[in-house]
């Protein structure tokens, strides 16, 4: 993998947990998803009269939303809180930033565009003196039949740092791919710590990818490289297979 490859994967996917959230036997992912869609629909427009009438009394001063008291922050640090992300990571993750990893990396501000799913974006996670990343990026549009990552990833000869790679079949035919990738240093000297990835197609052609990246150190960095990671490889997992994350 070239280093604008490995340096794109880590500006676009840097990758948070619910409890376990298994997707259901006998029930179609897709169509799990679309329910949850369904009603988040239905709350967000209720959450719109609300917001308006608090909005007219002038009690959103602080820019939160009502029922948003457990967002945390962190101190001294570039970007805004969690952007609501917190609800769906465990409540000892750390502390939560949305950042841009491209603009803390290079300096430039990214495209303004917006991301396909409602938490598609970059966070820093700080904990015990260190901070890592969670990255999160919806996909549509895509066809045909899932490629499995992890077909060449047992072999010796591959070179482009996955290791532990598993792949799960999902019942409506999708696939998950978990994998680790080892840390490595990219061409303008930022030296990457490890990251567990995440990577779910389903049936329909939908793509989320999830990165829980343990740092990184040299130009932007936030802090020290974590010993381990932000989400353990469970709740990397439970992550990416929630449907809170897609439109």
């Amino acid at each position: 993998m070239s280093d604008r490859n490995q340096v794109e994967e880590v500006r676009e996917l840097l990758g948070r947990a619910v409890d376990d959230v298994p997707v259901p036997v006998g029930r179609g992912s897709e169509s799990v998803f679309a329910s949850v869609r369904r009603v988040r629909r239905r709350r967000r427009a209720a959450m719109t009269g609300a917001v308006a009438a608090v909005a007219a009394a002038g009690v959103l001063g602080s820019g939160a939303l009502p029922g948003d008291g457990g967002q945390r922050s962190v101190a001294a640090t570039p970007g805004t809180k969690g952007a609501g992300i917190e609800k769906l990571l465990p409540g000892d993750v750390g502390k939560i930033r949305k950042v841009s990893l491209q603009q803390l990396m290079t300096g430039t501000k990214p495209k303004t565009t917006k991301g396909k799913g409602p938490y598609d974006g970059d966070y820093a996670v700080t904990r015990g003196g260190a901070t890592g990343y969670v990255s999160v990026h919806v996909f549509r549009g895509g066809k045909g039949v899932p490629v499995d990552l992890c077909a060449g990833s047992r072999t010796p000869s591959r070179k482009d740092g996955i290791e532990q790679c598993t792949t799960e079949k999902l019942p409506d035919g999708g696939l998950l791919n978990l994998w680790r990738h080892a840390p490595w240093k990219d061409a303008g000297g930022i030296m990457h710590g490890a990251s567990l990835h995440a990577r779910v197609v389903l049936r329909g052609g939908t793509m989320v990818t999830v990165q829980d990246s343990a740092g990184f150190l040299g130009k932007g960095s936030l802090g020290p490289v974590m010993k381990g990671y932000p989400l353990t490889r469970e709740q990397l997992r439970a992550l990416a297979l929630n449907p809170e994350l897609l439109p």
